[in-house]
């Protein structure tokens, strides 16, 4: 063995690594964003997006990971967020509100990017809520499209 990430989340880890341009991308749960340097484990920056004190998840407080395009980082929260994080340093390009999670919603998966398109769909079925697919500008965060 050569090294060990120690998470501080005590919920279900999920999550699938990116690796890219010998950074490791990680998140845990509930919503925070790990880069590491994956030879020796050392952690490079954490990004943690606050959540309401009561979000509604039917199956733990989960996020399943990241994509990425360019120089940009993807992650949708539990409280219905889509958030785009500078992969060099951790910090907030912008942020949108996708659903209402007091709704029951919720962004548990890893974005899709689809050309200058992050797709997104939602967490909730087991809540009553209808779900749906949607598109947001990888630059502005605006929403292109949504499909019912």
């Amino acid at each position: 063995m050569k090294w060990v990430f120690q998470a501080q989340s005590l919920e279900k880890f999920e999550t699938t690594p990116l690796v890219v341009d010998g950074v490791m991308y990680l998140t845990e749960a509930p919503n925070t964003v790990v880069a590491l340097d994956p030879a020796p484990g050392r952690e490079f920056w954490t990004y943690e997006h606050k959540n309401p004190e009561v979000t509604y998840p039917c199956c733990g407080k989960i996020n399943r990971g990241l994509a990425i395009s360019g120089k940009t980082l993807y992650m949708g929260t539990l409280d219905g967020k889509l958030v785009a994080l500078d992969a060099a340093t951790g910090r907030l390009r912008w942020e949108t509100t996708v659903v209402d999670f007091r709704k029951g919603y919720a962004l548990t998966h890893a974005p899709l990017i689809i050309k200058d398109k992050v797709l997104v769909g939602t967490a909730g079925g087991e809540l009553g809520i209808r779900g749906f697919l949607a598109a947001y500008d990888a630059q502005t965060g605006k929403e292109i499209w949504r499909f019912k």
